[in-house]
């Protein structure tokens, strides 16, 4: 399914082992998916592809606000959204990213860290933006966490005050990483998508059904949002060796931020032995 236009389809791999399946183990296992130095080559790299689709898929001036979103609830949005938040950070730029799931937060409990003050508190005015927002591990990664879960996260989101919120850091920032909640869930990522550059849909690998994505999409073009792509998320093992063969040869010198480089004396003897093992 093409987005249409200029939007480009962005499909991925992420593996994932395979007694995962089962929805708790899913849960438990999530913050072990963060990007980290012993991540795999092949994992990291996708991130980048996205990454690169999504530079050249919106315009290059100014701060970019991009939402990422789901049909549906247990898809893999948030960690998506955290990983690619902290590959766009790697880049030197200045990356904030916000949790504007206001009621089922998430981003808070994969960073270990407290969600108040947030965004909500700043909407309302009980806390201010210096100190809602928060460092991270991450070089050059901001984050403004949910907040206090309000009784109306859908009037918040499409308030002037949220416009205001976003306006002030967009002077901040070159990359804003929205996580929102699921479209075919509550209102809340329509109302919060005219503020946005475009929209990010992840799908999930054999769980996300046709129709539940053909629903999304036809809300999100009904408030004229700019779709940017898809994410095919958490597909399985034995959907992937093609992929995982490719790589594997490369895992060894090209760990994540850990490049084993060929001896001095013979820049190519690294490379020779491995064909000859292909």
């Amino acid at each position: 399914m093409a987005a249409g236009g200029r939007n480009r389809l962005m499909i991925h791999h992420f593996f994932f082992k395979k007694n995962e399946t089962n929805q708790k183990k899913w849960n438990v296992s999530e913050r072990a998916q963060i990007l980290n130095s012993k991540s795999s080559f092949s994992l990291v790299e996708d991130y980048k592809a996205i990454r690169a689709n999504i530079i050249f898929s919106i315009p290059a001036d100014g701060c970019k606000l991009i939402g990422i979103t789901s049909a549906d609830s247990m898809e893999g949005k948030s960690i998506n959204c955290l990983n690619q938040a902290i590959t766009f950070a790697e880049t030197g730029a200045r990356v904030l990213v916000m949790d504007c799931d206001l009621r089922l937060p998430k981003l808070g409990r994969l960073l270990a860290q407290t969600s108040v003050p947030g965004v909500s508190n700043v909407l309302v005015g009980l806390s201010n933006l210096t100190e809602a927002i928060q460092k991270t591990e991450y070089k050059g990664l901001d984050v403004l966490l949910s907040g206090t879960i309000p009784p109306n996260p859908s009037e918040l989101l499409g308030s002037a005050k949220m416009k205001a919120l976003l306006e002030q850091l967009k002077s901040q920032y070159d990359y804003i990483l929205v996580d929102t909640p699921p479209i075919n869930v509550v209102s809340d990522a329509l109302v919060l998508s005219e503020f946005l550059t475009g929209v990010v849909i992840i799908v999930r690998s054999g769980v996300t059904e046709k129709e539940s994505v053909r629903s999304a999409v036809e809300q999100l073009r009904f408030v004229n949002a700019t779709i940017l792509g898809f994410v095919l998320n958490a597909v399985p093992d034995e959907r992937s060796k093609r992929y995982k063969k490719y790589y594997s040869k490369y895992d060894r010198y090209y760990r994540y931020g850990k490049a084993q480089k060929p001896t001095e004396e013979n820049p190519n003897q690294e490379r020779v032995k491995e064909s000859q093992r292909s």
